[in-house]
């Protein structure tokens, strides 16, 4: 769809709100407003609107307001992070929002969505309606051309959403990386055995088999926590990214966030908020008193996420994490939850999604002409190293085995190809 931009601004850039109107040439009679929140209190009067919309929409659970007011107070403000929240309103009412960072990587500026920072999806809270896509390009333009960004980086986009397709269509895409993404579809489930028989003739395994395994080693105890067990959840959100470390040497995935005060911080308020409903609950798997595995999961609206997971290597042979696992299937199961595993090749997503999978895609945008040069002089500079690198080794080799005559001089021109 052709979208012509006729830019007014509503607010002085100092101002905590900017708003631009973008018209449609199929609905003149409708134009697309949308404001960028960049206040935190502008941000958090908008709680209500939001929340009535996430449920209308169906959002997932990084998209509810809370988890996005958490993420801000627990992750990205203390980060030093800028709050970029576009909006768009219809007749007053709110019918998207996106919330948005930014951030200053040397002398770049980056756009990112607002969350913890740990591998969550990207996506537009909107409806579904005639002009779904036209709102959410409308809004895709509005953080590329107006949220001051060098790169925008949109990690984990499914393929299906209006997101992806808007910017799948940008010239300047810096890369893209393909991920599996498995969702167990739960609620047309008649009842938990009715699933489990249906896993075993798929699989050859049905369920309950590692928990009886694991039960012959000693006094096996499953619980889900509530949200009052504060001291507990927090000593065990500790334990479990303790694991998850230990887990990202074995196999050699990095994450930032295993490291991240403010991320652990996130969970524990996610688990265990001050006022409000829990976000999600926390599973553990003990044995003899002590925790061999641990996983958090999300409510549904009507989907569910599982959000991470630990298990204790020690006991790895045994499958505790996916004890835990199953009892928040389980759990979604029994309370018409659909649940969304994230993306990765783990086996146990395939064993519950039964093998429901599709694609979700990470790319970085380049925005701007300085966002060009910063590109062409990093790919610059690693031309340079390899060509030393390249000198350095036939120096070696030479010296090894004598040479008829000297080498001529090499010069390098830095500018080659920049």
């Amino acid at each position: 769809m052709s979208v012509d931009f006729a830019e007014s601004i509503a607010a002085e850039a100092a101002h905590s709100t900017v708003r631009l109107a973008m018209e449609p040439d199929d609905m003149k009679t409708n134009p697309l407003q949308y404001d960028i929140i960049r206040d935190e209190a502008a941000f958090l009067a908008l709680r209500d609107e939001w929340d009535a919309l996430w449920r209308s929409a169906h959002g997932p659970y990084y998209q509810s307001f809370d988890v996005c007011w958490l993420a801000w107070q627990e992750v990205a403000r203390p980060r030093g992070r800028k709050l970029l929240c576009i909006v768009k309103r219809e007749a007053g009412k709110l019918v998207l929002a996106w919330p948005l960072v930014s951030f200053k990587r040397q002398f770049w500026t980056y756009v990112v969505p607002l969350g913890p920072d740990a591998g969550d999806y990207t996506s537009v809270l909107v409806e579904d309606g005639p002009y779904t896509a036209a709102q959410v390009e409308g809004a895709w333009r509005v953080a590329r051309r107006h949220c001051g960004a060098d790169f925008v980086h949109m990690p984990y986009m499914k393929e299906h959403t209006a997101l992806y397709r808007a910017v799948s269509r940008e010239p300047n895409v810096l890369f893209a990386e393909q991920h599996p993404s498995w969702v167990a579809q739960l609620r047309g489930e008649a009842s938990w055995e009715s699933f489990c028989a249906d896993i075993g003739r798929r699989h050859r395994k049905k369920p309950g088999q590692r928990e009886r395994r694991l039960a012959k080693e000693g006094d096996l105890a499953v619980r889900m926590l509530e949200p009052s067990d504060t001291t507990e959840i927090a000593s065990l959100v500790d334990w479990m990214l303790e694991c998850k470390r230990g887990w990202s040497d074995r196999t050699d995935k990095r994450g930032e966030w295993l490291h991240s005060p403010y991320y652990r911080n996130f969970l524990v308020r996610l688990l265990s908020p001050d006022a409000g409903a829990a976000m999600a609950r926390i599973v553990a798997v003990s044995l003899d008193g002590r925790p061999v595995a641990t996983t958090i999961i999300s409510g549904g609206n009507p989907c569910a996420s599982a959000i991470i997971a630990g298990f204790d290597a020690q006991f790895g042979r045994f499958g505790p994490g996916k004890v835990s696992m199953e009892h928040c299937v389980k759990w979604a199961l029994e309370n018409r939850f659909d649940v969304d595993f994230g993306v990765g090749d783990e086996d146990f997503k395939s064993y519950w999604s039964r093998d429901n999978v599709a694609s979700a895609y990470t790319m970085q945008v380049i925005v701007t002409q300085w966002g060009t040069l910063a590109v062409r002089a990093s790919h610059a500079l690693q031309r340079i190293r390899q060509r030393v690198k390249a000198i350095r080794n036939r120096a070696t080799d030479d010296h090894a085995a004598p040479a008829p005559a000297p080498a001529p001089a090499l010069n390098v021109n830095v500018l080659d190809d920049a």
